[in-house]
């Protein structure tokens, strides 16, 4: 089913996860599994495309990836933390369960270790419906994630905020905007101000649908 959507190169961390599954397979904690509420006011509208997978990157545990699939989605969870992968896989039918409505023929989650860069990014031109990218620096991978879209697919983003040093990695004021504007159309987008006037750093939240 998803045959040729990975355009892996020979650095690819992608590995099979089957050497960790001892360090843990006697877990029995239960996850921090709480999803973005951010994410979940437009759950309806990226589950709903339905014309292909949706990648979520970068996934850390699935918190994300488990309430997609358990609206539909196939997800594609792409994370460079092979343990947190493991353990995904894991617990990934339990959480999916959980979370599932009634009246919703739940999805699949599939995991797949990679670098998040832009030399390295995983996923073959327009092969996915949607792209989930929190907490995460995302600027120079934002060609990729409209290379990546289908016409018509979705991107929701949503940045980490300013805790300590992190806002000199956030985006300017504008940025992301306008490194997405002639490819999408915004559906929700807003900007919040951190760190020092001088850096001018703007944590950022956006929805939006790829033309």
């Amino acid at each position: 089913k998803l045959r040729g959507l990975f355009c892996l190169r020979k650095n690819s961390l992608q590995r099979p996860h089957t050497a960790l599954f001892v360090v843990v397979k006697n877990a029995t904690a239960r996850l921090p599994i709480s999803p973005s509420k951010s994410l979940v006011r437009f759950l309806d509208q990226t589950a709903f495309f339905g014309k292909g997978p949706v990648i979520d990157a970068p996934c850390g545990y699935g918190r994300n990836a488990v309430v997609l699939a358990a609206r539909g989605c196939t997800v594609v969870a792409i994370d460079n933390d092979r343990k947190r992968l493991v353990t995904l896989e894991q617990v990934k039918a339990e959480y999916i369960e959980e979370h599932a409505s009634v009246a919703v023929s739940t999805g699949q989650i599939f995991t797949v270790c990679a670098d998040l860069t832009a030399e390295g990014w995983p996923v073959a031109p327009t092969s996915v419906s949607a792209i989930i990218c929190i907490h995460f620096s995302m600027i120079d991978l934002v060609p990729s994630f409209i290379s990546s879209l289908q016409v018509g697919g979705h991107i929701y983003a949503e940045t980490f905020g300013g805790q300590g040093q992190n806002f000199r990695e956030l985006p300017k004021a504008g940025q992301l905007r306008e490194l997405l504007s002639g490819h999408v159309e915004f559906k929700y987008y807003k900007e919040r101000k951190l760190g020092p006037t001088e850096f001018d750093s703007v944590s950022v939240t956006l929805f939006a649908q790829r033309r």
